[in-house]
C-alpha cells in the first residue's frame, strides 16, 4: 500500500510557534506603552517648565520634622537629609512596631490557651476582630475616630513627667543621661531577678501545698522598694517592663505545669 502524502502545518497552528509569537506581540505593545508615556512626560515637564532629575536633593528643604534622629534644621538643611531623617523614622517605627507585636501576640496567643474561660474567649475575640477588619479601615478609624478628636497642640493634655498628648501625636521627654544614671539599670536588674526568684519559689510552694502567691503584687513591691528615688516616668516605665517579665515567666510556667 502506497504512503499517503504528508501535508505540512501551517506555521501559526504550531503551539511553540504562536506562542513566540504573541509573547513578541505582548513586549512590543508594552514597549509602545512605555515610549508613549515617557514621552508625554518628557513634554509635559518641557512645557511646565518642571526639571527633572535630583537636582533639588541639595537645596534647602524650608520645612520642619518634629521626630528627627539625626541634626535637621528647617532653614540649614537640604531635602537629601530630609529623606534620611524620614527613612531613619520609618525604620524607627518598624522596628518599635515588630518588637510591639512580636510581644503583643506572644501574650495574646498564650492567653488564648489559658484554662480560664474569660481570658481565653477575650483573647479569641480580639484576634477575629483585628483579622477581620482590613488595615486600611483601621487606619481611617485610629487617623479620624481617635486622632483628630484629640486636641489642638495648644490646648494639649499635660501628663506626669512631661507628657504631651494632641491630635499631632504624644510627646514625651527625652532621656538626658546625668551622673547617677548607673543605680537605675542596677535597681531594674535586681528588681527582676527578685520578682523571678519569688515567682519560681511561688511556682514550687503550690506543685506542693497548692496555695498560690500574689507575684504581681510582689514582684511590683520588689520593683517600688528598689526603684522609690526614680522619676513617675522612669518608674511607669519600669513598671511595665517588669509585669511583661513577670506575665511571660507565669505563661511559661502555667505551659510547662502537668495537667491532671
Amino acid at each position: 500500500m502506497a504512503d499517503r502524502p504528508q501535508h505540512r502545518a501551517a506555521l501559526l497552528n504550531d503551539p511553540k510557534v504562536r506562542s513566540i509569537v504573541f509573547q513578541f506581540v505582548l513586549v512590543a505593545v508594552v514597549a509602545l506603552l512605555v515610549y508613549v508615556a515617557a514621552t508625554n512626560v518628557i513634554e509635559h515637564l518641557q512645557r511646565t517648565h518642571i526639571a527633572s532629575g535630583f537636582g533639588f536633593w541639595n537645596n534647602a528643604a524650608g520645612f520642619d520634622i518634629s521626630q528627627t534622629l539625626i541634626p535637621y534644621s528647617a532653614n540649614a538643611s537640604t531635602y537629601g537629609q530630609a529623606f534620611w531623617v524620614g527613612l531613619l523614622n520609618t525604620l524607627l517605627v518598624a522596628g518599635l512596631g515588630i518588637i510591639l507585636a512580636t510581644i503583643l501576640g506572644f501574650l495574646i496567643g498564650i492567653a488564648r490557651l489559658s484554662s480560664n474561660w474569660l481570658v481565653a474567649r477575650a483573647a479569641s475575640g480580639y484576634v477575629e476582630t483585628i483579622r477581620n477588619i482590613p488595615l486600611l479601615l483601621q487606619l481611617l478609624f485610629w487617623y479620624n475616630a481617635v486622632l483628630k478628636s484629640l486636641p489642638e497642640m495648644r490646648d494639649s493634655i499635660v501628663w506626669f513627667g512631661g507628657v504631651y498628648l494632641n491630635n499631632r501625636g504624644l510627646t514625651l521627654p527625652a532621656p538626658v543621661p546625668q551622673p547617677g544614671l548607673e543605680p537605675v539599670g542596677i535597681a531594674f536588674v535586681l528588681a527582676i531577678v527578685a520578682a523571678i526568684a519569688f515567682a519560681f519559689w511561688a511556682r514550687r510552694r503550690q506543685q506542693h501545698t497548692g496555695k498560690q502567691a500574689p507575684v504581681g503584687i510582689v514582684a511590683l513591691a520588689v520593683l517600688a522598694y528598689f526603684a522609690r528615688d526614680l522619676s513617675p516616668l522612669m518608674l511607669s516605665v519600669l513598671t511595665t517592663a517588669l509585669l511583661v517579665v513577670v506575665a511571660i515567666w507565669e505563661s511559661m510556667s502555667l505551659r510547662s505545669r502537668p495537667r491532671e
